[in-house]
């Protein structure tokens, strides 16, 4: 393993409301490799060359300045809505499913909105903006309550839907924005990488005092992040965060599945998107807190897919 021990600071820029956001989860990084447009095939191309303190900070740069870019003032007309499956598989017990909507301005940009379907047992939907940056904010409006609220900084934590694996926290990652320190390059999941370790904030260690460490490992030709794992005391993963497989549409390369394995349960959620819509008209207010209560409209015939 190479050690590399220079610290790659975090940014002390403060990320203003609808400009230069992140999401992952899910999404905006792992859900958007714009950088893939126009090709045909996502090879592995060989390993990846150890870099060097200066190489490994400028990559880590590139990648936060790729995803915190203000795309409001330059792309128009270029929305997405993606249909989503979570399928949670437990050690023991029936699996059970949720489905819902991830909006976003475009591919590449951080901030989204995710709505989730109403279903028997849960018979009220819940929809969710979310904004990253050091301190990352989410708001939620319940269809019961009719009213919208910002989540308190330890509700980041907890799961997005109860008995799943996914906290509003996993879905943001703001750890790409923390101080990190390069670890090595090699292969992970068949694909030549560089790993990169991310330690915990003040705001992080005051909340969840047990999350100390962030490990991700990102892809050395496109800039995607291959694998994520969260740490606590234990040098073994608490969670595992996996990309499993793309889809082509249009121009796009877009995050199919996703696996969130949680080592104390041994369970994993599964995150599919079963169908795209790219190049849409998106009422910016739809993604503010005032706009949860408002149904984004985006024709059927307008999705493509994945299967």
């Amino acid at each position: 393993m190479i050690q590399c021990q220079k610290q790659i600071p975090a940014s002390r820029e403060f990320f203003p409301f609808f400009a230069r956001f992140f999401f992952f989860c899910i999404l905006a990084s792992f859900i958007s490799l714009s950088s893939l447009s126009g090709k045909k095939s996502f090879p592995a191309r060989g390993f990846a060359k150890i870099l060097t303190e200066n190489e490994a900070a400028i990559r880590l740069g590139s990648y936060r300045s790729f995803i915190g870019r203000d795309l409001n003032n330059t792309n128009f007309h270029q929305a997405y809505a993606f249909r989503f499956r979570l399928r949670h598989m437990p050690r023991r017990g029936d699996e059970f499913s949720r489905t819902g909507t991830l909006y976003g301005f475009a591919l590449g940009h951080g901030l989204s909105r995710i709505d989730l379907d109403s279903t028997e047992t849960e018979p009220h939907s819940r929809n969710f903006l979310l904004q990253n940056g050091l301190t990352p904010r989410v708001w939620v409006y319940s269809s019961h309550s009719r009213k919208t609220r910002l989540l308190e900084k330890e509700e980041l934590f907890n799961p997005l839907i109860f008995g799943m694996n996914q906290s509003p926290f996993d879905l943001l990652m703001p750890f790409v924005f923390w101080n990190a320190k390069y670890v090595k390059s090699g292969k992970v999941a068949g694909r030549p990488s560089h790993l990169y370790s991310f330690t915990s904030p003040q705001w992080v260690e005051s909340t969840r005092p047990d999350l100390t460490t962030v490990v991700m490992a990102l892809d050395d030709n496109y800039e995607a992040p291959l694998r994520i794992e969260t740490f606590g005391q234990s040098n073994v993963a608490e969670r595992t965060f996996i990309l499993n497989s793309l889809k082509k549409v249009s121009d796009h390369w877009i995050v199919k599945s996703l696996d969130y394995k949680d080592r104390q349960t041994r369970s994993n959620t599964r995150f599919e998107v079963t169908a795209a819509a790219l190049n849409l008209d998106l009422d910016p207010t739809l993604l503010t807190a005032a706009g949860l209560k408002s149904q984004p409209v985006v024709p059927n015939e307008a999705f493509v897919s994945t299967n």
